[in-house]
């Protein structure tokens, strides 16, 4: 049996969409969806999930009563969106294309993503800062979810040929006899500020290995402040930070940090 591989620059497409879609089937945690709801409750217009994959924190935020549009590169991750659209009995509108090229043609309140880390050029992440605030309204706000991997980068030896961990997830079985696992591999780049994800996907069926693909792709982490200056120096300003989907600003225990941003007002 061939292995399937597959750059997830191209989005999480064939059975990696697959996997995202039976695990979209739980909601995100309580906190996580609250604090969404409660930052674009604040701001008025439609709000625009950035890199929405299968639509896990869109469809709940459209269940609210809120109006949220959808954007992913990935056709497959839209297709289950659609589906699951249509189990739902909602409308949806939904847009095929990368962050970096964000040509949409509506103004928005909200932009969110807790995906832009995915963008592992520095100059794309820079002109995807630009082209979504030209997709906000004037006092707009973007919310980006960014994380640093300590878990990887602790206790890594700068000499050390391999900066590399390994485990692998829980078995995911469905309904049809299938059980299907994922097996990580991730190592880093401390210099660049890169992590490369491999993701190895295997679907049994009666204890026999019947499909595999492995999916590749870089996420780059930002310490604070240089961030800060991406936002600055792309015209934002009101420039916040929250810790772990709280009304507390980030500190150095954060897991998560959501930077605010704010499109300028017309004066």
């Amino acid at each position: 049996m061939a292995e399937e591989i597959h750059d997830m620059h191209q989005g999480w497409n064939s059975l990696a969409a697959e996997m995202l879609y039976t695990a979209m089937q739980g909601d995100p945690p309580a906190e996580e969806l609250a604090f969404y709801e409660g930052r674009i409750r604040e701001n008025e217009g439609i709000t625009l999930d950035q890199a929405c994959g299968t639509g896990r924190h869109m469809f709940p935020l459209l269940e609210k009563g809120l109006k949220v549009h959808g954007a992913d590169i990935s056709s497959d991750s839209l297709n289950f969106a659609r589906k699951e659209a249509k189990r739902q009995g909602v409308d949806v509108t939904l847009f095929h294309q990368r962050m970096e090229e964000c040509d949409i043609p509506h103004k928005y309140g909200t932009i969110f993503s807790n995906s832009f880390q995915v963008i592992g050029e520095r100059v794309k992440a820079i002109t995807a800062l630009r082209r979504f605030r030209k997709h906000l309204i004037p006092g707009g706000q973007l919310l980006l979810e960014l994380f640093i991997p300590w878990q990887v980068t602790q206790g890594i030896n700068c000499n050390d040929a391999d900066h590399s961990i390994h485990w692998q997830d829980m078995p995911i079985r469905d309904g049809d006899g299938e059980v299907k696992t994922t097996l990580w591999s991730e190592s880093v780049d401390l210099f660049e500020q890169v992590l490369l994800s491999k993701r190895r996907y295997d679907v049994y069926i009666d204890e026999k290995c019947v499909r595999s693909e492995t999916h590749a792709f870089l996420l780059r982490w930002y310490f604070h402040y240089e961030f800060v200056l991406m936002l600055e120096n792309t015209g934002y300003d009101n420039i916040t930070t929250y810790g772990d989907y709280t009304d507390n600003p980030a500190n150095q225990h954060s897991k998560v940090v959501i930077y605010g941003a704010r499109n300028p007002k017309v004066s």
